[in-house]
This record gives C-alpha cells, structure tokens and sequence, in this order.
C-alpha cells in the first residue's frame, strides 16, 4: 500500500482547519482615468452645474448683491425675503421644475445604488447604464441601456426591491418593443386618483340618493329611451306554469308580477336581467 505524501505538519494544519464560508468575488471593469473622469460627470452632471451656477454668481456678482443689501432699508430687505420665500413655498411652474429635477436626481442615484447591491453586473463589472431620467404625474421614468450579457431578465421579481430603494409607492419594468437593450422602469411615487371623487355619469337622477330610496320605476324610465314609444295592449296575461304572471308592455321588453311581490324584468328573448338593474 502506498504512503502518503502529506507530512505532519500537512495534517495537523489540515485537522485544525476550519470551514470558511462562500467568498463573492466582483470584478471591476479596468477603465482608463479618462472614461472614469467622464463618468463621474455624467453621474454628478447636475450637482455640479448647481455648484458651477453658485460660483459663478458668487464670483461675478457677489459684490453687486452684497451692496444692493446695504444700501437698502431694513424693512425692504425683510419685505424681499418674505416674498421671495412665499415664491418658493407657493405652486409655480418654476417650483415644480426644480422639484422634478431634485426628484429625478435621486432617483437615478438610489437606482443606481439598488443595481449595485442586487449584483446586475455582467462578467466584465459593467452596470446597466442609466441614460434618462424623466418625470411623469405620478414619479419618474428611468431608461436602461443593458450592457452585454445583460437583459431585462436579470431584473424580474425586482420591482418591489427598486421601489423600496427608490423611495416609491412601487415600480413597473418593461422592456423596449424595438429593442432588447433598452428597459424602462416607471417609479410610482403618488396615485392622482387617491384624492379625487370620481362620480359615474350614469344614473345622474339618482346618483346622491341613497340605495334604499331608489324606486325601481324611476330607474326603469330612466334606463327606457325616449324615442321608444308606450304601447300598451289588451292582451289578457298569459299565466305560465310556475303561477307567475306575465304581461307584454312593449315589443322589446316584458315585465312578470311574481307572487312574492318582487318585480322581475324580462328581456327581449326572455332573460332575466333584474340583477343588471
């Protein structure tokens, strides 16, 4: 029988050797400085034209303001501020511009940051690229262009997770019609029918009456048209089997008196259609 070639010291380190859990390895794509100095502009394209507008007018027109503020009277100046935070507090067009944009930031960001911690990378560490952001009634739409070895089946059963980073009421993914590549994903942060009573423009007579105050003929002449006329006969009523009652009042429309007192609607071919009142 062979000997083993493990020594002493290979089996005492191999005796003593516990086992370690799984190790996840993720792989950064190897980018130059230049592709990664563009995409943190991209990423940061907004902040920084905020920071660049801040500067510049700090710079080029701080002294003006600054003196503009001296020269004026107190009262003035405490006049401006109020109607100036009165503007921003108050609905404006402006106002809802730069909320919509603050909201589309964020979203993308939080988007982002959800892709990273769910692992949708392909086999180089490449994330879906995020090229649009737009906001909508209800929240924002974001556009993914899926890099390869990537597609809309690396995000099913994630829209609660995309939601729940997003800060949104819930998130719908749909895939492009024309192509593969690119996915949309609708962030819904408010319903604009929760506050809304929505009344049904039909039965306008009765619609604010409660259901037990409906009379059964106002709603039969209600639902009988108006071109439709009355003709009545002087038919005998034909008594059927089950000791109903049955008289014809039109071409189109028969009414039957049960014995319980309870008005049944026939229609043309005989078919019951009380339940459809």
């Amino acid at each position: 029988m062979p000997k083993s070639t493990r020594t002493r010291s290979t089996r005492r380190a191999g005796r003593g050797r516990t086992a370690t859990g799984t190790i996840e390895t993720i792989i950064r794509p190897s980018q130059s400085m230049p592709v990664k100095v563009l995409l943190a502009v991209w990423r940061w394209r907004w902040e920084l034209l905020v920071l660049a507008s801040i500067a510049y007018i700090t710079i080029a027109h701080g002294a003006a303001i600054t003196s503009y503020f001296q020269s004026n009277p107190l009262w003035l100046n405490a006049l401006l501020i109020i109607v100036l935070c009165g503007w921003i507090i108050t609905d404006n067009p402006a106002r809802r511009f730069v909320l919509n944009r603050i909201w589309c930031v964020i979203t993308r960001h939080r988007l982002r940051a959800c892709l990273v911690e769910m692992r949708t990378l392909n086999y180089s560490g490449n994330l879906p690229f995020i090229f649009g952001c737009l906001s909508t009634k209800t929240g924002q739409i974001v556009w993914l262009w899926m890099r390869p070895g990537l597609s809309m089946e690396d995000l099913d059963n994630k829209a609660e997770t995309i939601a729940s980073a997003c800060w949104a009421r819930s998130a719908v993914i749909a895939r492009s019609k024309r192509n593969a590549a690119v996915v949309r994903i609708e962030i819904n942060r408010r319903d604009p029918l929760s506050k809304t009573h929505i009344t049904s423009p039909l039965l306008n007579d009765t619609s604010d009456m409660p259901e037990a105050a409906v009379a059964d003929d106002a709603v039969l002449a209600f639902l009988t048209p108006d071109d439709v006329p009355d003709e009545s006969t002087n038919e005998r009523p034909a008594k059927t089997g089950s000791g109903e009652t049955r008289t014809r009042t039109s071409k189109t429309k028969t009414t039957a008196a049960v014995n319980d007192n309870q008005a049944v609607i026939l229609g043309a071919n005989g078919e019951d259609v009380s339940d459809y009142v």
